[in-house]
């Protein structure tokens, strides 16, 4: 037995159990649950944030000592300070030498469900403490459809929320014929896409005909069997994790010959031919399919960094014990093995940082996403984690923010609602401290964050997340 192969089943063990972990996260409640602490929603208000330095984000450039007003939720002037006449009555904040940026948005993140109500309240609260005004949910349940249409009626703080169907499965479609009822049933409940697990190939391609007849797209992993040339071909609108990618390098070996791929493929990461990134980033191109990288997840596996320590990060008191104690194990049991190899993941690393770099760099469409609340990523402070990995495979601050932001409104095709700091669009904001062009850890040093047109001061916030280490 190789070490790859070593390696993979270790990585499925330890998959399965996030899959098992989530999953009961995610079922409904056997029992009564006392009614979550829900946070006091502000009615948006007339704002004008004076003399600051924006950040667009239509173009990499940096507007000084501007005057940006928000009125009923949206930006209604941005121009320079001295030619802005701030409305009477608005809630003026000096933001004099600091930088207004869009908000972020987390691309692969997660919702707790309803047997645990007030978690998921505060994991909505931990992502727009962070800056995070959006998030495209990624673990559906209808749960989740109530929580979005709350959120957008202003009954409860949270980030906008695009929300996934339940995990689509052999289970799920059991036989092609299947796929049809079951993308028409997600989208008359309201899904905004469907969640892509594991299929068969006969299956997958029902379904992907199914969506487009249906207008109901489908995104996240790749099924084993489908590979990363039939996902392109079918037009799975997102690719998340670099999911078998690494499978497609690796393609054409004869050593690969009736060996499972594995966890993102770590049992085959030694045969991939890196000289063939560049037909899958061309391919990826012509296709007009976008990726989610998430490096998170890898890096924070392959770390050398022990479990304990990593639970001392100072925003794991903001999670439940449970969650943290059951990503300490789960760490420890994937190190601690005889068979466990640090160069081959290290190898998996570095690979999937060249290809996030080449995607972007080669212009295929990326968007910002982290996996959270996955191992060791806690809910919007991941975001900037990730943030952090991507200027570490090879992007500026700029285009790592081009992913955050504007990449994220054309992704859903509403770049004339957010996305960048101009007139008309939603008041979904950061004030920053410093520059985020020159250092991008300067994204986590907040003055406040507006969301739809409601300001939280760092102080505001502060309070809300001392409450949430409190529970």
């Amino acid at each position: 037995m190789t070490n790859s192969t070593n390696i993979y089943k270790e990585v499925q063990r330890f998959k399965t159990l996030l899959a098992a972990v989530w999953l009961l996260l995610m079922a409904a409640a056997a029992c009564d649950q006392p009614e979550p602490s829900v946070v006091e929603v502000e009615v948006p208000g007339v704002y004008a944030f004076v003399n600051v330095n924006v950040v667009p984000m239509h173009e990499e450039v940096i507007h000084e000592n501007y005057t940006v007003v928000v009125e009923e939720g949206r930006i209604v002037v941005s121009g320079p300070a001295e030619e802005v006449e701030i409305p009477d009555g608005a809630h003026q904040i000096d933001a004099t030498g600091r930088y207004l940026m869009p908000g972020l948005s987390e691309m692969h993140g997660h919702i707790p469900g309803p047997n645990r109500r007030q978690y998921a309240k505060d994991v909505l609260f931990l992502y727009i403490s962070n800056g995070v005004t959006l998030v495209r949910n990624m673990a559906g349940h209808p749960y989740h459809l109530e929580l979005r249409d709350r959120v957008n009626n202003n009954e409860i703080v949270g980030p906008t929320i695009f929300a996934a169907s339940p995990w689509l499965s052999n289970n799920t479609i059991a036989e092609p014929a299947n796929a049809e009822d079951v993308v028409r049933e997600y989208y008359e409940d309201g899904f905004d896409l469907m969640k892509m697990g594991s299929l068969s190939l006969d299956s997958y391609r029902a379904l992907a005909e199914a969506s487009r007849e249906i207008g109901l797209p489908f995104a996240g992993h790749i099924p084993e069997e489908v590979g990363l040339i039939v996902a392109l071909e079918e037009g799975q609108m997102s690719i998340d994790h670099l999911d078998r990618y690494v499978e497609f390098l690796a393609s054409g070996n004869p050593d690969t010959e009736g060996v499972s791929p594995g966890f993102f493929g770590s049992a085959v990461v030694h045969l991939a031919d890196e000289d063939r990134i560049d037909e899958a980033i061309e391919l990826t191109i012509e296709a007009g399919i976008w990726n989610v990288p998430t490096l998170s997840l890898v890096e924070h596996l392959e770390s050398p960094q022990a479990p304990e320590d990593m639970a001392q990060w100072p925003e794991m008191r903001y999670m439940p014990a449970d969650v943290v104690e059951g990503w300490i194990e789960s760490k420890h049991n994937f190190q601690s093995r005889d068979d466990f190899q640090p160069e081959a993941a290290r190898q998996l690393v570095e690979i999937r940082q060249k290809l996030t770099h080449e995607l972007y760099n080669q212009g295929a469409l990326v968007a910002l996403g982290s996996d959270a609340p996955q191992f060791f990523n806690v809910p919007g402070f991941s975001i900037h984690h990730e943030m952090e990995m991507m200027v570490a495979a090879g992007l500026t601050p700029y285009e790592v923010l081009v992913t955050g932001t504007r990449n994220a409104a054309l992704y859903f095709d509403m770049e004339n609602e957010f996305g960048t700091v101009e007139e008309g669009k939603v008041a979904d904001l950061i004030l920053l401290n410093d520059n985020p062009l020159e250092d991008i850890g300067n994204v986590s040093d907040q003055a406040g964050v507006m969301v739809r047109g409601s300001w939280w001061s760092a102080d505001k916030i502060q309070e809300h997340l001392d409450e949430i280490s409190n529970r």
